[in-house]
């Protein structure tokens, strides 16, 4: 009888259960949600680019060598040369002499064969006028009175010979005949004494100046006539031209 009471007590809430646990509906799953996403970057197309013409490169032209001069003609050449004349030695009678000169002047002309080779053949003739003095001649009783002798010495010189050109240095060699001319005036009277020795010459000459056809040098020359004891320097110019070139 106790449980029947106490079912008849609970049947009030019994009957309200369902209702109740019908009005509480569970809540409809819900879906997930998609995380929401990055809206994927827009990448702009590069614009097109014109490609730039390459600077040219500077090429250098190719090494020329420099074509060899062309060899001088070959020439028959004519020269002349007007020089200082400087003679050794001192006069015969020192003591009377009341001038001596030994500072004269010496003139050649002459003609060559200018080759291609190393030797140029020549044949010159010169003449230097190369001293002069005055004597005082005291009275003798063998020569009769005294007076002033005057008395000049000078020198033609015939040579043939070679001469050589490196660079523009020029060497000289000649050998020929001298014809040693000396003068006396004395109390009105002139009388000549002439010599006929051999001679000979050697020159150095330096090319300052030179066109095609025509040159110019300064040179020095030792000239030597030994059988006449004459012995002079030459100190000038020599002007060289080409008369007809092969």
């Amino acid at each position: 009888m106790k449980h029947a009471a106490y079912l008849l007590a609970l049947a009030p809430l019994l009957a309200v259960a369902p209702a109740l646990a019908q009005d509480q509906v569970a809540p409809a799953p819900v879906a997930p949600t998609a995380a929401p996403t990055e809206p994927a970057p827009v990448v702009a197309e590069p614009a097109p680019v014109e490609p730039v013409p390459a600077a040219p490169v500077p090429v250098a032209p190719a090494a020329v060598a420099p074509a060899a001069p062309a060899p001088e003609p070959s020439s028959l050449e004519l020269f002349g040369t007007l020089a200082l004349s400087i003679t050794d030695g001192e006069p015969a009678n020192p003591g009377l002499t009341n001038s001596f000169r030994r500072v004269g002047a010496y003139g050649e002309a002459g003609v060559a064969y200018r080759s291609k080779y190393f030797l140029d053949p020549f044949a010159s003739v010169g003449y230097g006028t190369l001293a002069s003095g005055d004597t005082t001649l005291p009275d003798d009783p063998d020569y009769g009175p005294g007076g002033t002798l005057h008395q000049h010495l000078g020198m033609w010189l015939i040579s043939p010979g070679v001469t050589t050109e490196i660079w523009r240095i020029r060497l000289r060699l000649g050998i020929g005949l001298g014809i040693v001319k000396e003068s006396n005036r004395f109390q009105g009277q002139n009388n000549t004494a002439t010599q006929l020795p051999l001679a000979w010459q050697a020159g150095l000459g330096f090319n300052f100046y030179k066109v095609p056809r025509f040159r110019l040098d300064a040179e020095a020359r030792f000239i030597q006539a030994k059988g006449a004891d004459v012995t002079f320097w030459a100190l000038g110019i020599t002007g060289r031209g080409d008369l007809i070139t092969f």
